[in-house]
């Protein structure tokens, strides 16, 4: 008698184990808010750097700094706003090229909108 084994479908255990969650609602919405206090906050360091300050590169610092974190915090903050929007509409599911394109449309108007153009 000879008994095979039983072939384990190890692919399907790792799809099933690996399923993506998505976060709660509460979560994503607390997460954005804090990006964009964050953006907002280095928009408010940038307006307040004085422009004859700019010929003293000692002082360029905090503005690079601000520029680079609210930029960051901005383009996170589109970024999820995207997600959001794309996970209510549900019923017209996109690619990830078009994600991407919506996404990086939304974080280019979203930076503009901050820092001015």
């Amino acid at each position: 008698m000879s008994s095979q084994p039983n072939p384990i479908d190890l692919e399907a255990l790792l799809a099933k184990a690996l399923k993506p969650v998505d976060p709660p609602e509460y979560l994503l919405g607390d997460l954005e808010e804090r990006l964009n206090r964050i953006s907002g906050i280095a928009a408010d360091e940038l307006d307040a750097w004085e422009a004859g300050a700019f010929h003293d590169p000692r002082t360029w610092v905090r503005p690079a700094a601000a520029l680079a974190v609210g930029t960051a915090a901005a383009g996170a903050a589109a970024v999820l706003g995207v997600r959001r929007q794309r996970s209510r509409q549900q019923n017209a599911p996109a690619g990830p090229v078009v994600f991407a394109r919506k996404a990086l449309d939304t974080i280019g108007s979203e930076v503009t909108r901050r820092f001015g153009s």
